[in-house]
């Protein structure tokens, strides 16, 4: 299945690190704290791979503009207070990115986070070496717009049809799509297999080594 496929584009909560029920503890918490109706688990998975401030006016659309501004920064120290290592990533996240780099597959991130964040989750979990590309929402346009996808399609210069996109949420199959990319759904974190098949990925799999056995 991955073989047929130059340049392998990976989101980056829920897909290789085991953060999703982190987020949704931080979400849930500031809520609290603003006073607020605290969202539930699903509706915070939900909003991942949006940013911050569009996942924000999701969950809590009556926002102000500078109420949406302290739940931001409220989210980010609460974030922040769990630091992040190797331990975090998926059980099988290492063992495939080693895999595809044995076949010279060209490998990039596409996600929700900022950069400061992604470059934080980056240097914790010690993938950084891995990846040729990185596109974070702060940057470019949130998820499902393909924004992320088309720039690095365009500075890698890999055409559309050898590029596949693998993330765990609905908002990732999305963004695949609409770029005119290839996606992979993985059910460890956002959205159940059910969800992502809604949005014709070419396989649901369950955990990344799958992606070496059809």
């Amino acid at each position: 299945m991955i073989t047929d496929y130059d340049l392998i584009i990976f989101d980056w909560d829920g897909t290789l690190v085991d953060s999703i029920d982190w987020i949704v503890e931080c979400i849930q918490t500031i809520a609290d704290l603003q006073d607020l109706e605290k969202p539930s688990k699903q509706a915070c998975k939900d909003i991942i791979g949006l940013s911050l401030s569009q996942a924000m006016l999701t969950l809590f659309p009556d926002l102000s503009d500078d109420a949406k501004v302290a739940m931001v920064a409220a989210y980010r120290q609460t974030y922040l207070q769990k630091k992040i290592s190797s331990e975090d990533l998926f059980a099988e996240a290492l063992p495939a990115l080693n895999k595809l780099k044995q076949m010279d597959k060209t490998l990039a991130i596409a996600t929700g986070k900022g950069q400061t964040g992604l470059d934080r989750s980056l240097d914790g979990t010690g993938l950084r070496t891995y990846f040729d590309y990185l596109r974070c929402a702060e940057n470019m346009q949130s998820k499902p717009s393909p924004h992320m996808l088309f720039d690095i399609l365009e500075e890698s210069g890999i055409n559309p049809e050898r590029a596949i996109m693998i993330g765990d949420s609905s908002l990732d199959l999305e963004m695949a799509n609409n770029a005119g990319v290839s996606s992979i759904g993985v059910t460890t974190g956002a959205h159940s297999h059910e969800v992502l098949s809604k949005h014709a990925p070419v396989a649901c799999i369950n955990n990344l080594m799958e992606l070496f056995e059809r």
